[in-house]
């Protein structure tokens, strides 16, 4: 049974906010409730404006990068982007490449191929740059943690100016300019920017040092910063919210071809939200990376053809086919497993033969969901196990792999996800202890899902106005949940189940007011409904349009019969 966990209101603050902010109180809390309790900050939240981005010189390590890139302008050096697999280096590879391009830089690119070198720089990859005649790296999304590759550049006579946004290690790599956020530390507005986040700073940098002052160019790459910080799951607060808000209406408007072409192979219509970047766009980018290479995406979004880049685009989704069908597969497998052989054990390990490593982490974040404990997934070949890792907020599961480090051949990630190589032959090993510390580390409330509330609504407070106002706090994300309200003692009026048996539909009525609800994928709770109980309900609002009229719907999240 999930746990209900309310935040405590607060009546004065949200008062006081919905009057400066001609918000309705409900707003206001749910401001609140996300740590925003300044009227400046909830101004800028509720209006995200490209005005209030911080100026991008400000970055560490910013003057000294944009210096050496025009430097290679002016004596006609070759420049390579060395960008990372996944959408938010894809993205802002395209970003830095087509900056490099707008200033006339004999430029390239280089993205490891995600299994055969991993993530990150390589030795290998820096002697290839060498020898194509490039005499400055600058690194996307990647670098601050690559001491001894940097090192080699420099012996070969090439330098490297690093752009990335993780944690730094204890010993930063001897780069000729390091712009990372993350070294000025967490006050500054930066410090969330996704890999993308950074690149366009840079290239808006590059383009001030240029002085070039038309703006055209940095708009048109809002719609790839925009998708490489939806798909990072960056916190969608400050910069990020800024970004990410104007790169949808850029997205919508559909002028990059590569992204037209791939929304229309998505099957997507009308304005891009932020749904529609995480299932239907992001995945068919990462896609090329998992079973291909990551340059079929960049060359996508850089694709001027219109031609090539819808053939481009219909590669991009047949590829994604094939990661679903592989995907379905293997979830099959796992799913069939853990039922025959589920324990009390406070982690899910599995492994199977043949396993693509490229999927194994989609599915263990569906086994997450389903079973609300953390997951590591392993697929073995050739004497070796690659493994994904996928936690729930409440555990960090970098923390606990790192307990194991010994045993791995590499390691890496972070608090929710992580990765590794091991030897088939310590993968026993690696099970039990992971297992013994699983049990020190995560506790039986840590196992048991949690909806967080919002606030408590009478279903006089639901009305159209509200929906819409609440609207303005989108996209929703990490930092930035969707509002969640609960309403107490209701009654069942009607009750059935629709969508194959799958989903629910039912109105419940409090006092004099009546109001639909729709339970996707809880068509099991049909069964605890009766008309003499008392009910409490959790759920989302929104907007449901039908033959040309908007009404509030309810979504449904969890429901308890009160004792």
């Amino acid at each position: 049974m999930k746990r209900w966990r309310q935040y405590r209101p607060d009546p004065d603050l949200s008062k006081k906010l919905s009057s400066r902010l001609n918000i309705s109180p409900i707003t206001a809390q749910v401001l609140i409730n996300r740590g925003i309790t300044d009227q400046k900050l909830a101004a800028d939240f509720l209006d995200p404006k490209l005005a209030s981005l911080s100026d991008p010189r400000r970055m560490p390590g910013m003057e000294k990068a944009c210096s050496r890139v025009l430097k290679a302008a002016g004596a006609g050096e070759r420049v390579a982007v060395y960008g990372d697999y996944d959408v938010d280096g894809v993205t802002g590879t395209a970003i830095l490449l087509e900056t490099l391009k707008f200033l006339n830089i004999d430029c390239g690119y280089y993205i490891p191929h995600r299994y055969r070198e991993g993530y990150g720089m390589n030795s290998g990859a820096v002697r290839r740059l060498k020898e194509d005649g490039y005499g400055l790296i600058v690194t996307v999304d990647c670098g601050v943690g690559n001491v001894g590759e940097i090192k080699l550049a420099g012996e070969l006579g090439m330098d490297v100016i690093v752009t990335d946004h993780h944690n730094p290690p204890g010993v930063l790599p001897p780069a000729l300019s390091i712009v990372n956020p993350k070294l000025a530390g967490p006050g500054n507005s930066c410090f969330d920017l996704s890999g993308a986040g950074v690149a366009f700073k840079f290239a808006w940098a590059l383009l001030r040092k240029a002085g070039i002052r038309d703006d055209g160019m940095l708009l048109s790459l809002l719609d790839l910063v925009s998708m490489g910080t939806l798909a990072d799951v960056v916190p969608l607060r400050g910069e990020n919210r800024v970004l990410a808000v104007q790169g949808l209406q850029s997205i919508s408007l559909r002028k990059r071809l590569g992204l037209r072409q791939l929304s229309e192979a998505a099957g997507l219509s009308g304005g891009i939200t932020t749904r529609a970047v995480n299932f239907g766009l992001a995945p068919r980018i990462n896609a090329a990376g998992r079973l291909e290479h990551a340059s079929l995406a960049v060359d996508l979004l850089m694709e001027k053809d219109e031609g090539r880049a819808r053939e481009s685009a219909r590669e991009l989704n047949r590829i994604n086919v094939r990661r679903q069908e592989i995907g379905s597969a293997i979830q099959e497998e796992v799913f069939v497993k853990l039922k025959s052989g589920r324990t009390d054990d406070h982690i899910v390990l599995s492994k199977g033969s043949g396993w693509h490593p490229g999927v194994i982490g989609i599915v263990a974040s569906r086994v997450v969901d389903a079973f609300n404990l953390p997951a590591v997934l392993i697929g073995v070949d050739g004497g070796y196990g690659r493994g994904s890792a996928r936690s729930m907020d409440e555990v960090d599961i970098y923390g606990i792999l790192s307990t194991c480090a010994d045993l791995f051949e590499d390691f890496g990630g972070h608090r929710n996800a992580a990765g590794f190589r091991i030897r088939q032959e310590k993968i026993d090993e690696l099970s039990g202890r992971l297992k013994e510390q699983a049990k020190k580390k995560i506790s039986p409330e840590q196992m048991s899902p949690r909806t967080d509330i919002d606030l408590e609504l009478s279903f006089s407070d639901v009305n159209m106005g509200l929906v819409k106002e609440l609207e303005r706090l989108s996209p929703y994300g990490a930092g930035n949940p969707e509002p969640v309200f609960m309403t107490g003692g209701l009654r069942a009026k009607d009750w059935r189940l629709v969508g194959r048996g799958n989903h629910l539909k039912a109105k419940f009525s409090s006092g004099d007011s009546a109001l639909d609800v729709i339970g996707f994928d809880l068509g099991e709770k049909a069964s605890m409904l009766n008309y003499s109980s008392l009910y409490d309900i959790v759920y989302t609002l929104r907007v449901s349009e039908w033959e040309g009229f908007e009404s509030a719907e309810l979504r449904l999240i969890d429901i308890r019969e009160r004792k």
